[in-house]
């Protein structure tokens, strides 16, 4: 699957969400970009609210590879017993801090940035919205050749915290959602410079970059971890 197809399953499988949401040929009103019209004939009793489109801009980005933009909006009518600030928080607590793997791409995780309330008219109903912005951060496996600090840490982590997902090392198919209990663990290299040399050695000096995924534990998570790389000596 693609990453606006990973989105769309990630959103339709929520009954919590769903249950409240306009049905166009029979499935939840989530669509990708646009809406159909509001006279296509999909529409479940002529009703075309609430529902939820978005659209996904990608770009380049050298240190992380791929990251970008979701941008997601919330359709209701002004005397709609759901209103969008009703769905507005399962929808991000449905996204954020989620992994998401598309086929032969890394793996993307977003992060809420803002959101913007609107509302406009439409004949004789006034629509209400609100529109989502989302962070899409990349993931690109960062392990190179042995000897690797990313490699290195990688494998410390995962001996310290077997339950623990290393993203970029461990595999895991479509989605993954770290919890308090499972978290999940990044490094990249942020960069390695020569230290010094000798005529039969070279020290280098690696920087490291750690993102930690555990719902509201990641300071415990780091806490544990840095604590343990000192008592080792590491």
């Amino acid at each position: 699957m693609a990453l606006d197809e990973l989105i769309y399953k990630r959103i339709c499988e929520s009954t919590e969400l769903t249950k409240f949401l306009a049905r166009y040929n029979d499935q939840p009103a989530v669509f990708f970009q646009k809406a159909p019209d509001d006279t296509a004939a999909g529409w479940k009793k002529r009703c075309q609210y609430p529902r939820i489109d978005y659209a996904v801009d990608l770009q380049s980005n050298p240190e992380r590879k791929t990251s970008g933009t979701l941008t997601l909006t919330i359709w209701s009518l002004e005397n709609s017993d759901t209103l969008p600030e009703d769905l507005e928080p399962i929808v991000k607590k449905l996204l954020c801090g989620v992994f998401l793997k598309p086929n032969d791409a890394p793996p993307y995780s977003l992060s809420w940035a803002r959101s913007d309330a609107f509302n406009e008219e439409h004949g004789d109903n006034i629509v209400i919205g609100i529109v989502l912005t989302f962070d899409v951060y990349g993931f690109p496996n960062q392990i190179t050749s042995d000897p690797d600090p990313v490699l290195a840490i990688n494998a410390y982590i995962k001996k310290l915290e077997p339950n623990a997902a290393i993203i970029g090392s461990d595999d895991f198919e479509e989605t993954l959602v770290p919890n308090a209990q499972n978290p999940a663990f990044y490094l990249r290299l942020e960069s390695i410079q020569t230290q010094r040399e000798t005529n039969t050695v070279a020290w280098m000096d690696a920087v490291l970059a750690g993102h930690i995924f555990a719902e509201d534990d990641a300071t415990k998570w780091l806490k544990i971890l840095v604590d343990t790389l000192a008592l080792d000596g590491e």
